[in-house]
């Protein structure tokens, strides 16, 4: 697997693997089909975004890496295949996302995530901080110390 940055060209076909792995569990399904700006790849995201492809150059996840306002860096999207879940896929990108946001000067990384994926970051070093309300439910936010 090779991690690259993520190209502008590609946001359609970033954004249509993002709306494939959320639509992956059956959560949410109305309201992301009738809310396809929730799926969006802003432009200015991209310089922070990098991509996990095969050997073919098939794309298989993605990740977004943001700094926050307080020095920390936030996970903003973490996506994968789901044909290609369970691989260690994800475990990669986290790790890529830490390496950068350490490199940034971060000390930490903050992700809020889907309750579905809590034993996903727990196993990658994240710790439940809180909780926030994002557009169609609560969802825990997850702190990992660099």
């Amino acid at each position: 697997m090779n991690l690259r940055p993520a190209r502008t060209e590609e946001i359609a076909a970033l954004e249509a693997l993002q709306l494939r792995a959320s639509l992956a569990w059956g959560d949410h399904v109305r309201e992301l089909t009738d809310n396809p700006d929730a799926i969006e790849l802003p432009g200015e995201h991209v310089p922070h975004a990098f991509v996990a492809e095969d050997a073919s150059g098939r794309v298989l996840g993605f990740a977004v890496v943001l700094p926050r306002e307080d020095g920390d860096a936030e996970l903003d999207g973490l996506f994968v295949e789901p044909d290609a879940w369970r691989r260690g896929i994800g475990a990669r990108l986290v790790d890529e996302a830490a390496r950068r946001a350490r490199d940034a000067g971060a000390r930490s990384l903050h992700v809020v995530a889907n309750e579905r994926a809590l034993a996903f970051y727990a196993a990658c070093g994240f710790e439940v901080t809180g909780q926030v309300m994002t557009r169609f439910a609560p969802a825990p936010t997850m702190r990992k110390t660099l």
